[in-house]
């Protein structure tokens, strides 16, 4: 797993102080890790001779970055610097004065006959916040409609520049996170700036991890004198709307539940499908149930939702060691945090909450779904909340990028695909993180297991695909 920050202005303090590495040599470093990335033809298979490179720079130390890069790229390439604000910061300057005693093409206006291979963003950093002016916007829809490889230095301005590749500085940040910040960044790169990563990163915790397919743990049966029920039983309530239900005992028993139970209640309306044999039916929780999934398709009224509830606590208190997976539905319900806090209070329990934002608002008032996605720094905020309120439990925020947390760690999935936004893909993520709690896992393996592979499994199938559906997901739930 990589580190992710919210505050990189620490770590630059922290390299400045106790390793004294100054500002202007951090510049310099993330200049030529720009550099070297734009002149290795093997990274991008381009033009090996001459590139024509566009740098646009701002006034701050972004556009420091951005200057120096091009006093490293004079002699390598055909360079252009469009100067939009006239350099402020103290090193952008000594950079600036650097780029015109050397002859550097310097410009305020682009012309419409310019053409580029590169495009390279450090007009605004980090730092940038607020709402970027309509006439920068007018700039950067121009240079987003053009030709070339984009790349951003450290962010993409103002989350507007839409880049190919983002080389971000020292470390991983938070705001290259945000469901925003998903649709500009493109690939996300880490530069180092002087000293090494590991040195870099010392000394302040991380505010959050992100996955990496080295975190996965299948669930590969490797004992030969294994029975099903080695593997544990997953009970999945059904409801109303009981094809959620299907999908979800179906993902269970694909992602190696050992049995797979569909529990009927008063409205079930299981009759209306042909239901695989794989799957049993009961009225009740089965014995020797060790995981239940409750809300996909169970429906919204309350009396019912109640006694479904009441049932999974009697459950609960008398089992060995439960595991609960609450989805969809259960999320709206209103009984839900005091239901957690009773289930909190049972040794050796394990429950995940599995909201998208828009249910985890309704769950949690003080948070709009236009913030979360936004921010990465409320999601964080949230989820720590979430789990000092009800310490047994993990909760998978999904969106464009999942943050998931338990206990005092957040981790980032950032491999989901726009193919995913089809109805039954969430049922399908409940059923295979029930599987593996009912299988053993640990919490934090189950649920970072069971998003990182739902979201391979979608890239395997096309990002860009329209006719994924959740069987064919099922059928493919591999690295």
């Amino acid at each position: 797993m990589q580190k992710i920050f919210c505050k990189p202005a620490e770590l630059e303090k922290l390299a400045k102080d106790k390793f004294s590495v100054p500002p202007f040599l951090m510049m310099e470093n993330a200049a030529r890790a720009m550099a070297d990335f734009i002149l290795n033809p093997t990274v991008l298979n381009t033009p090996t001779s001459e590139p024509a490179v566009l740098i646009i720079c701002g006034k701050g130390n972004n556009g420091g970055d951005g200057y120096a890069l091009a006093r490293m790229l004079i002699d390598k390439a055909e360079v252009t610097v469009l100067m939009i604000e006239e350099p402020a910061a103290q090193e952008a300057c000594t950079q600036y004065e650097m780029c015109c005693k050397l002859g550097v093409k310097i410009i305020k206006e682009l012309s419409p006959e310019n053409n580029f291979n590169y495009i390279v963003d450090c007009l605004y950093g980090i730092g940038f916040h607020g709402e970027l002016k309509t006439e920068i916007k007018l700039i950067l829809d121009r240079l987003n409609a053009a030709s070339g490889i984009k790349i951003a230095c450290d962010i993409p301005s103002g989350l507007y520049f839409k880049a190919d590749y983002t080389i971000t500085m020292g470390e991983q940040k938070s705001a290259l996170y945000s469901d925003m910040a998903k649709t500009v960044c493109g690939k996300i790169l880490v530069a180092d700036l002087g000293i090494p990563r590991s040195s870099f990163e010392s000394g302040i915790q991380p505010d959050a991890y992100l996955i990496e397919e080295a975190d996965i743990k299948l669930p590969l049966r490797t004992n030969p004198a294994a029975h099903k029920g080695t593997y544990g039983h997953t009970a999945v309530f059904a409801g109303e709307k009981s094809g959620a239900a299907i999908i979800a005992a179906t993902a269970a028993m694909n992602f190696g539940s050992g049995l797979t139970t569909l529990v009927k209640t008063e409205n079930s309306n299981l009759e209306q499908f042909k239901i695989s044999p794989e799957l049993m039916i009961s009225e009740k929780i089965p014995a020797k149930t060790t995981c239940i999934v409750i809300g996909p398709g169970l429906g919204t009224e309350k009396d019912q939702v109640t006694r479904m509830a009441e049932k999974v606590l009697h459950w609960a208190k008398t089992a060995v060691s439960p595991a609960i997976v609450f989805d969809a539905d259960m999320m709206t319900w209103d009984g839900l945090p005091a239901l957690l806090e009773e289930l909190n209070k049972i040794e050796n329990i394990k429950i995940v909450l599995t909201p998208h934002l828009s249910e985890l608002s309704r769950f949690v008032k003080d948070y709009d779904v236009k913030t979360l996605a936004q921010s990465s720094e409320s999601k964080i905020e949230l989820g720590k909340k979430l789990t000092h309120l009800y310490p047994k439990t993990a909760v998978v925020m999904k969106s464009a990028n999942t943050f998931i947390a338990f206990g005092d760690n957040i981790f980032v999935c950032t491999d989901g695909a726009q193919c995913l936004a089809k109805g039954g893909s969430g049922d399908v993520l409940a059923g295979m993180t029930g599987a593996l709690l009912a299988q053993k896992y640990s919490l934090q393996d189950a649920v970072i297991t069971a998003v990182e592979i739902h979201a391979l499994s979608a890239i395997n199938l096309g990002q860009s695909t329209y006719d994924l559906t959740p069987l064919k997901l099922i059928n493919n739930l591999k690295k």
